[in-house]
């Protein structure tokens, strides 16, 4: 008996329909992405569920197309592509509901990018399933605002940090890598596929069929990362743990046993 089989019959056809969705995304982003330039890749993710962690990192938001398809009931739900630019640029395609043969594509919070801020953020536009008619469109109704606002709100946000990388462990224990430079993205996605941008987090993370082991990941990218000048802290704990920590700054204990003032002598404002 096969796992489908031991399936009940409403979850033997919404695995079917979302597998067909699925395989219509995989089809399509992988057309479109080399269309973008040489520098984008495609992954599709397939989605049980309404809700996912890359929800939370589309820069449009509530207000948005693509925010609202999301919450709308459907199959289209059930997966969600990803196209990533090797400078942590990274988009995020659904089929749109209703619309047999359309797809809608938005823009998610650049890497190593977890706040947002005023920066007018880039829409989500709607494209044909013809790949290069769409190429076309997101060529030109989409990237050139994207770009603009991830340089807005990355020197913003974090320019201090910049050169500052973490290198630490995800949550099932794989390497994860919080970068934000693009050099340093880069440097990490442009090596044989051993890392890839998690749409959830914006952070680089090793991938899960890697032949390497993780120590050996670590070195390799903390010695390449230090060869173009970043500060490289590895760390046992998850990089956003340290970052979203810092942020937030533990008051100062009170200072006891201060001096009294002599009697007679009262401080004064100078």
């Amino acid at each position: 008996m096969t796992q489908e089989d031991s399936l009940l019959p409403f979850e033997q056809e919404t695995l079917r329909r979302s597998s067909a969705v699925t395989a219509d995304l995989e089809q399509f982003t992988a057309e479109l992405a080399p269309r973008l330039g040489p520098a984008w890749s495609h992954r599709v993710l397939p989605t049980p569920y309404r809700w996912s962690h890359a929800d939370n990192r589309l820069w449009e938001r509530e207000e948005g197309a693509l925010w609202r398809a999301l919450r709308r009931d459907g199959d289209h739900q059930r997966a969600r592509a990803f196209l990533t630019h090797a400078h942590g640029f990274q988009l995020c395609v659904i089929q749109r509901p209703y619309r047999p043969g359309e797809f809608l594509v938005g823009a998610l919070l650049p890497a190593g990018v977890f706040e947002y801020d005023t920066t007018p953020h880039p829409q989500a536009v709607s494209v044909p399933g013809d790949p290069a008619r769409a190429a076309a469109a997101v060529r030109r109704r989409l990237l050139p605002y994207y770009q603009l606002a991830s340089t807005r709100i990355a020197s913003g946000t974090r320019f201090k940090q910049a050169q500052q990388i973490t290198i630490g462990r995800s949550t099932d224990g794989r390497p994860i890598a919080d970068v934000l430079i693009p050099r340093a993205v880069r440097a990490l996605l442009h090596e044989d596929g051993r890392w890839h941008l998690d749409p959830g987090t914006g952070l680089c993370v090793t991938a899960t069929t890697s032949p390497f082991t993780p120590e050996v990941l670590v070195q390799d990218a903390a010695d390449r990362l230090r060869g173009l000048g970043f500060e490289v802290v590895l760390s046992d704990r998850h990089p956003l743990e340290t970052y979203f920590r810092s942020q937030y700054p533990t008051s100062p204990a009170p200072v006891t046993g201060l001096p009294s003032t002599p009697p007679g002598n009262p401080g004064r404002a100078r």
